[in-house]
């Protein structure tokens, strides 16, 4: 028997930007209006957060670009669609879900704390082994990252996620969106053109 090699197949994967922001624009995030329940993080009512704060949005495009242009080597205008800010408070987390009619999503993290988590799940694997040598790609069943400040994390839109509970007694704030290419792309029967 001789291994040859290993082909990764599966199209998921999490992409880590350290975005160049100078301005603190917590207090943007935190003067926004949230909604949700008491158990759960709260999610802006804006849809748009990203037009008020510009420099981040100009450092959350280079990254699209980057992600599009050469990791996935495609050429595609494309239109982030809406963006919102998210407020976990303490003892609080969110379900694990999915962004629904998209492409590309990405969540940014204003700021830094050991215990604001991020989990994302790989659906692909779904027979669990009590004795693993040592975790990969092959047979986790999740991963969990930990934001550095100013970092921010692209993904594609139908892998799972979730915020972890914050073990934290301070609020914990990030700003997420999503994406959709723009103009036309597709073949034959599934060509489309969206325009924004």
């Amino acid at each position: 028997m001789r291994f040859v090699s290993d082909l990764p197949i599966v199209n998921n994967g999490i992409f880590v930007y350290d975005l160049d922001i100078k301005k603190d624009h917590s207090k943007y995030y935190r003067s926004l209006e949230y909604m949700g329940t008491d158990a759960s993080s709260e999610m802006s009512i804006k849809r748009d957060v990203l037009n008020k704060v510009l420099e981040v949005k100009k450092e959350i495009n280079l990254a699209c670009n980057h992600f599009i242009s050469e990791i996935l080597s495609m050429e595609c205008d494309y239109h982030v669609y809406n963006s919102w800010a998210t407020l976990t408070k303490p003892n609080c987390d969110s379900v694990a879900h999915s962004h629904t009619n998209s492409w590309i999503s990405g969540t940014y993290y204003p700021e830094h704390n050991k215990d604001f988590n991020i989990t994302f799940y790989n659906d692909f694997h779904n027979f669990y082994m009590t004795k693993i040598k040592q975790f990969g790609v092959y047979n986790s069943r999740f991963f969990t990252v930990n934001p550095q400040k100013n970092q921010l994390i692209l993904f594609f839109s139908n892998l799972r996620h979730k915020i972890d509970k914050n073990n934290s007694n301070i609020n914990r704030y990030s700003l997420a969106f999503n994406v959709l290419p723009k103009g036309d792309f597709g073949v034959e029967d599934s060509r489309v053109n969206f325009k924004f």
